[in-house]
């Protein structure tokens, strides 16, 4: 995700309603905003509280972050994006550096909630040290740039918190940015992973398909307004640089590093995003474990349910059923669309008339199928309010594809997305899943609740989720939409435990291929994309397996704790009015928050 200075821009030639000179400061906010922020931490005495340090550090990381800052409702975020430069870099360790001095010069609290967020902070930082010191990302990894290009106009264009005139302005200034990140990138890269470097290439050239084609109609800039041409012009010129970028990036960008981390590297990024204790060889042995479990307990499902062959092995037993699921489906976008705004309804409902989980009295979400500017067809994902405007709307952009798609990629798309897997998407998307859990986690009065607690808990509890509903009756329980969610449970094991062959133990592309068709079920499709995944995000794959397994031990643990005094709507209401925690950290909120030791 870096950025620069100026090759040629033409957007000045824009009129804008801030003057010029505002719109050169927002360039240069991000290092102004850092720099000052360590002189002022420096010459400050440390506050006497862990949340006094998490608001400072927050400000600074709003700033060096613009683009995430937005995302998370910053909406003077708007006109800047991030700029990657060197000098900014060093100044982001640097504060990094002193804020982390600052949280262990502090003294022991005995208050759990300063202990968890010590704990949510400390973790970040030791993240983005080793993010931008130790591994150098911005030199050796081309996706901090193109991941950047790929989000740097999505949340000025669908967020509702600025007005059209805000967004032209902010998308005049990300432009400017964008093109300063083209020198940028091409300044700092040295090295790179080929398969990361494909993706990168691929997803900025996408972008600037976009930008030049889309980002007008996407801004509703009508023939007629005085603006047009100039912004036609900023967006022709940006989609230049981008593409020069990617040129550069095909050709001349040397491309050392293999695509497999290796098991150090591997383990040290592990242990970052989930602690010390889990090491590559704890990962594949606790998959393989849960594999093996969920096979038997979807082989059991199916016995028990269906009628079949008591000789016929697990796959000609599954194939069979995992093939009906797949025949109740939608056909087009309408129905598709309406299957998901009617499922929200019946499982919002379902929670209520159960009463499981409090819920919020306002429901702040807008569902619809994703905008034309997502890239790819299979683009969907909940963007939710912030800390910094909790009431904004969170959007539920479905994945979709066109109507007017061949007949057998439509097919294939909604087999995928069947009305039992999608029934399990919602619980898991929306209620109780990340919906409720971060729109909760967006008024908590630590915000760094919200934005550091790690995927593990967001993903676990989403995942975990899926079972608790259906446990307590959700779609009557219905054998096929159970299934749908053990299928996504395996495929969540499948996914941690590849992560750890392809960068460990050596896999290649059809070694991990057969094994999640034949072991996982999954479709030759998903089986490619789960490659790509497995390349480009493998620390990330386990955090729905890693979380839920963490959640499961810890609701049976409260379960033989309290006894007769359980309530699965405490410990509902417990984990959601967290905002976030640590998940080493979870045994010990969860006794102090119910009591009952």
């Amino acid at each position: 995700m870096p950025f620069a200075a100026p090759r040629n821009s033409t957007s000045e030639a824009v009129s804008s309603c801030y003057p010029r000179a505002d719109l050169e400061a927002n360039v240069r906010n991000t290092v102004f905003s850092c720099l000052v922020l360590i002189a002022v931490l420096g010459c400050q005495q440390p506050p006497a509280d862990i949340r006094a340090i998490a608001d400072d550090y927050l400000d600074a990381w709003a700033g060096f972050y613009p683009s995430q800052a937005l995302t998370a409702g910053q909406a003077e975020a708007a006109p800047r994006l991030e700029d990657f430069s060197q000098p900014t870099i060093d100044a982001w360790l640097d504060l990094n550096r002193q804020t982390l001095a600052r949280v262990q010069n502090l003294p022991e609290s005995s208050s759990l909630d300063d202990r968890i967020d010590r704990q949510l902070l400390e973790g970040q930082i030791h993240r983005e040290l080793f993010q931008w010191g130790e591994s150098e990302a911005h030199r050796t990894d081309p996706q901090t740039t193109s991941s950047l290009v790929n989000h740097a106009l999505t949340a000025v264009l669908v967020r509702g918190n600025l007005t059209p005139e805000m967004k032209i302005e902010a998308v005049v200034s990300r432009l400017q940015g964008l093109q300063r990140l083209c020198e940028t990138a091409e300044h700092n890269l040295v090295d790179g992973r080929p398969s990361a470097t494909e993706a990168s290439i691929r997803d900025i050239r996408s972008t600037a398909a976009f930008i030049e084609g889309g980002l007008l109609a996407a801004l509703e800039v009508s023939d007629d307004s005085p603006r047009r041409d100039a912004l036609s012009a900023a967006a022709a010129q940006t989609a230049t640089e981008l593409n020069g970028l990617a040129n550069w990036l095909e050709n001349d960008l040397v491309l050392s590093l293999g695509d497999a981390y290796g098991e150090a590297l591997y383990a040290r990024k592990l242990a970052l995003a989930y602690g010390s204790h889990m090491t590559p060889e704890v990962l594949e042995r606790i998959a393989m474990t849960e594999i093996e479990t969920v096979r038997g307990v979807m082989e059991e499902l199916a016995r028990s349910s269906w009628e079949v062959d008591a000789a016929a092995d697990f796959n000609e037993i599954i194939q069979p059923i995992l093939a009906e699921m797949e025949g109740h489906r939608a056909s087009n976008q309408q129905e598709f669309l309406q299957e998901f705004l009617d499922l929200i309804d019946r499982s919002r409902q379902f929670l209520e008339d159960y009463d499981l989980v409090d819920l919020p009295e306002h429901e702040t979400l807008f569902t619809a199928l994703s905008p034309s500017h997502f890239a790819g067809a299979a683009v969907g994902g909940v963007y939710s309010a912030g800390p910094f405007d909790p009431e904004a709307e969170t959007l539920f952009y479905l994945p979709s594809v066109p109507d007017s798609a061949p007949a057998a990629v439509k097919d294939g798309f909604y087999r995928s997305f069947n009305s039992h897997f999608n029934t399990m998407i919602i619980t898991h998307e929306i209620y109780p899943g990340h919906y409720l859990q971060l729109k909760v986690a967006a008024h908590h009065p630590s915000r760094i609740r919200a934005l550091f607690a790690g995927n593990d808990f967001t993903e676990g509890w989403a995942s975990f989720v899926e079972r608790m509903t259906l446990d307590a009756g959700f779609d009557d329980d219905r054998p096929l939409t159970r299934m749908a969610h053990l299928r996504k449970r395996l495929e969540n094991a499948v996914r941690a435990y590849v992560s750890v062959q392809v960068h460990c133990r050596g896999w290649s592309r059809d070694e991990l291929g057969a094994f999640a068709v034949e072991t996982g079920l999954l479709p030759p499709q998903f089986a490619e994309n789960l490659w790509h995944r497995a390349l480009l995000s493998p620390i990330q794959l386990p955090s729905y397996f890693v979380g839920f397994r963490v959640f499961d031990e810890a609701y049976e643990r409260e379960r033989a704790r309290l006894g007769d005094a359980y309530s699965l709507k405490a410990v509902n209401n417990a984990v959601v009015d967290s905002g976030g925690i640590p998940m080493g950290m979870l045994e010990e909120y969860l006794g102090e928050a119910l009591g009952g030791r």
